[in-house]
């Protein structure tokens, strides 16, 4: 019997950026999902460090408030590890019409109706349905993709 592929746990700090009723989004060149502006926690690194740190070099956004949208833990494979991810996730404003350019020329930085996030593939999956809820009432969520136990 195959021995499961190592794990490796990440925690790491995403950002909702909005601007109006839409949302910024981040999709790497040549993939056809999108992700929301951040990524890992690095050694040493606060979360909140983590996400001023690549809100700046992803869009060059230089963030001051931020409001805890929740948290989302699923799983996925990179390079055949099983990696375990917490994706703690904030919003911050920006007022209409803020210019935001991507600082890596590999990302493609888009705005999107809230109301056409589920047309999307967002990943993780969760995030839709945490980010539908808390622009509803403003209370942070949890959602895992794991199973109980």
């Amino acid at each position: 019997m195959p021995l499961p592929p190592p794990t490796r746990t990440e925690i790491s700090a995403r950002l909702l950026v909005l601007t109006g009723d839409r949302a910024l989004l981040v999709r790497r060149r040549g993939q056809a999902w999108y992700f929301l502006p951040g990524g890992p926690v690095g050694p040493g690194e606060t979360v909140e460090a983590a996400l001023r740190r690549r809100a700046d070099e992803e869009a060059g956004l230089d963030i001051d408030a931020v409001d805890l949208v929740g948290c989302a833990e699923h799983s996925y494979l990179a390079d055949g590890v099983l990696v375990h991810e917490l994706s703690t996730v904030f919003a911050a404003r920006l007022p209409w019409g803020a210019q935001i350019i991507s600082n890596r020329p590999d990302f493609h930085l888009t705005a999107v109706a809230l109301d056409e996030l589920a047309d999307l593939e967002l990943r993780p999956p969760a995030l839709t349905a945490m980010i539908h809820g808390w622009s509803r009432d403003h209370r942070p969520r949890w959602h895992t993709a794991l199973p109980a136990g």
